[in-house]
């Protein structure tokens, strides 16, 4: 691709013209030690496992990022001690809100105070219709022990960003939060596929999606109840296609003990939220990757969600799912991961042979968590450039993040479809949150820097099929490699 080429040579120019400044430097992904793992990966070893359809290596690949991403850092952060290594990441925001250097500076340090800043999630209202219901926050008052779980249980996300140190430099000496050096960027090329320069192979970015426990979503004073992600549906009703398939449809509930801190047994769920907790369906915060807040670190948290903003001495953070992606190959790899009951065996969209390829460095509330991985948009694997939206679907999504989305949430699939569904010759029209490819939505990541409104001035969402990088409907904007947070963070 000759014209990308020649625009990211001109634009690495424009990045080697800023003094080479060492950013404060959070902590990079550490080795686990997972025989066959290494980071970052061999790009042609990378596209052998895809195109051969390596599952047992790219599963491998995907649990190695989990292990090393929720490693202990060794360092403090948010008033909290030896955080997760992501924790650790600078946010977009923060990325962005970073002076520029002058002639005479060579170090750019990090704010003396960091606020663990958490926010409803932009992709509710990129171009979406029907979905401000699922994005306002359900507001409740404290339970009493009369409470049905099905009444007070919590149906609200929260969610932050998170940068690798290379990722972060990259983005802070290329000014990619920046409309007017996005424009630059955009003057500078030339046709319709319009690019910023690429991250390089071992930059990293994650999405962060939290639950906020707090005593006004508790039974007793203590037990948190939560939705119970049922697994993918089977099919598509004309209800999902409508609204989606958010958590206030899931039909099961979830307990946590609060006053339990360590781990549990449980590895049920109550199906319908009749039965109420008992020691099947009711687990430890030790189940989780959490975050108490105490009088010492209440003042770093900040809570954007209508009906959440106070939080208390008690509440309790708790991770619930991540997005990663690494610049491993071309298009990006992506895996995606959520708490789930039995990770031995999780529902689709992630399956016990998943499950299973959990390596043994993986231990405590992090082992929890079920992966959805996807390193191709359809199979078999097509080119970046060139190729055909045909085979059959790669589906990876999360279910806090995208089951939400409802057919309306989408722009309308190329002409060329011809994916047809597992095992038939049925065509696949995947048109809802539950039928997504992270790799086919995030290559539509684009931006058209000459308007600030970041509700339009963008393509849409995509869900799952093929789309070449030199694809016409690119022309007049600029292609952000595959990152829809710069488009989010840019002013």
């Amino acid at each position: 691709m000759k014209l990308r080429t020649l625009l990211v040579s001109s634009c690495s120019l424009i990045a080697l013209s800023i003094s080479a400044a060492v950013l404060a430097k959070p902590v990079p992904l550490p080795d686990p030690g997972i025989k066959g793992y290494s980071f970052p990966e061999n790009k042609e070893k990378l596209m052998t496992w895809i195109n051969a359809g390596n599952s047992n290596e790219i599963y491998l690949h995907g649990w190695g990022l989990w292990t090393s991403l929720t490693a202990p850092s060794g360092q403090n952060e948010y008033g909290l001690t030896n955080v997760p290594v992501y924790l650790t990441w600078l946010t977009p925001a923060e990325i962005a809100a970073l002076p520029r250097l002058k002639a005479t500076e060579k170090k750019v340090d990090l704010p003396a105070k960091r606020t663990f800043l958490l926010e409803k999630p932009r992709q509710l209202t990129h171009k979406v219709k029907g979905l401000e219901k699922a994005a306002t926050a359900v507001k409740s008052s404290a339970a009493s022990s009369s409470a049905a779980p099905l009444s007070i249980r919590d149906t609200n996300i929260v969610v932050t960003m998170g940068y690798d140190p290379a990722a972060q430099d990259f983005a802070y000496h290329n000014n990619l939060f920046s409309l007017k050096a996005l424009q630059a960027f955009y003057n500078s090329g030339s046709g319709n596929i319009r690019s910023i320069p690429v991250f390089p192979n071992n930059a990293v970015t994650v999405k962060p999606t939290y639950k906020v426990i707090t005593k006004a979503n508790m039974l007793n004073g203590s037990i948190y109840v939560m939705p119970a992600w049922p697994g993918t549906p089977p099919v598509v009703t004309p209800e999902i296609s409508a609204n989606g398939f958010p958590e206030t449809s899931w039909p099961g509930c979830v307990y946590i003990d609060t006053k339990n801190t360590g781990a549990s047994t449980a590895k049920s769920v109550d199906k319908d939220c009749t039965a109420g907790a008992n020691a099947s369906n009711t687990y430890g915060l030790g189940d989780f990757v959490h975050y108490p807040v105490t009088k010492d670190n209440i003042a770093a948290f900040k809570v954007l969600v209508s009906g959440q903003e106070k939080l208390a001495v008690g509440d309790v953070i708790v991770l619930m799912a991540m997005h990663v992606t690494t610049r491993e190959i071309d298009e990006w790899t992506w895996q995606t991961y959520f708490w789930t009951p039995d990770p031995a065996s999780p529902p689709l969209p992630s399956s016990t042979a998943i499950g299973s390829a959990r390596p043994a460095q993986l231990t405590g509330a992090a082992a929890h968590y079920a992966m959805s991985i996807g390193y191709q948009m359809v199979t078999p694997n097509q080119p970046a450039v060139g190729g055909q939206s045909v085979g059959g679907p790669v589906v990876a999504y999360n279910p806090y993040l995208e089951a939400d989305f409802n057919a309306a949430t989408f722009g309308a699939p190329p002409v060329n479809v011809g994916i047809l569904a597992p095992g038939s010759q049925t065509p696949y029209m995947a048109t809802v949150g539950i039928q997504t490819n992270c790799m086919t939505c995030h290559g539509n990541a684009s931006i058209n820097p000459s308007n600030p409104n970041p509700n339009t001035n963008a393509l849409p969402y995509l869900t799952n099929f093929y789309v070449s990088r030199e694809d016409q409907s690119f022309k007049g904007f600029l292609q952000l490699d595959f990152l829809w947070s710069i488009q989010g963070t840019a002013k």
